[in-house]
């Protein structure tokens, strides 16, 4: 016979969790802090790293995402470092780590992208930077083309506020002609996320139509 589980057994295992939890916020705040605060890039880029390594499964990623201001950090995080390319405090590093992070919570917690919106409202114009820029890294241009994609997913997202944006559809159209095959297959990913919508369908063509005209 089963023995039956006392009141007190699953009032400690609640705590127990609540306890896990509220270490696992606690390392998160204390991370991105790390990450903001540090004046030695190396010790940012390993706090980075440890940052990505935390967030390896859906259950710590959800635990991340469900504090807003986590989200709002990391925004900030990629904030910084996309207004200051090109200059002495430009950490490509760091960006790409931001971008990436950002990329997977987006896809594990596809509402992750209305977080990004509320800490940041020009995340898009932002973005649009990066595309433009001549002395962004590839691997950075990589991972942001990962992050639209994974934000144009969720369809909500994509009606209220990514195709209104028409800027970063001809950024992305030209992107297609990158001899980067990275930055290439997640283009397309974008387009086919796209194409998924019918509010969107005529900015697709018209993106697709740029890149026919561009190749002729």
């Amino acid at each position: 016979m089963a023995k039956r589980r006392r009141p007190s057994d699953t009032n400690s295992d609640l705590k127990r969790a609540k306890s896990a939890e509220e270490v696992d916020n606690s390392e998160f705040s204390d991370v991105l802090r790390q990450i903001k605060e540090s004046e030695n890039v190396e010790n940012a880029k390993k706090y980075a790293k440890r940052l990505k390594q935390l967030l390896t499964d859906e259950g710590k990623i959800k635990k991340f995402v469900i504090v807003s201001s986590n989200i709002e950090e990391l925004v900030g995080i990629f904030c910084k470092q996309t207004t200051v390319m090109g200059t002495s405090e430009y950490r490509s590093e760091i960006h790409q780590y931001s971008i990436s992070i950002l990329a997977n919570c987006c896809f594990t917690i596809p509402k992750t992208g209305f977080l990004i919106r509320k800490a940041k409202s020009n995340f898009l114009d932002l973005s649009v930077r990066i595309f433009e820029s001549t002395i962004a890294n590839p691997d950075v241009k990589s991972s942001m083309c990962r992050l639209l994609a994974n934000l144009c997913s969720n369809k909500d997202l994509v009606m209220t506020w990514i195709s209104s944006n028409t800027i970063i559809f001809d950024q992305i159209a030209l992107l297609l002609e990158s001899s980067d095959l990275k930055i290439v297959k997640q283009c397309l990913r974008i387009f086919s996320m796209l194409a998924n919508s019918s509010f969107t369908r005529e900015n697709v063509v018209s993106g697709m139509s740029m890149i026919l005209e561009t190749s002729s």
